[in-house]
């Protein structure tokens, strides 16, 4: 691999763990202008908060349909998601 390549595989690491970082702060502080910021205008978000159920508690698509929605907050730590 050459130095470029592992550079490159670095700032892809660390970007990577950013988003997840951002997400995660986001959803604890319940933050959802910032979590729609996240995702992409095609986005399905699924939350699954019943492990018995194979089909989502709840399904909002496209962030650009929550604005102005009224969505309550994202789910915080602990949901599978």
């Amino acid at each position: 691999m050459t130095t470029e390549q592992r550079l490159e595989q670095l700032e892809d690491r660390i970007a990577i763990r950013e988003l997840i970082d951002a997400y995660a702060f986001c959803a604890d502080t319940r933050n959802i202008q910032g979590h729609m910021a996240l995702f992409t205008e095609d986005t399905n978000f699924e939350v699954y908060m019943d492990e018995k159920k194979p089909t989502p508690t709840q399904v909002v698509t496209a962030p650009s349909r929550w604005k102005g929605s009224g969505h309550p907050a994202l789910p915080t730590a602990g949901h599978t998601i």
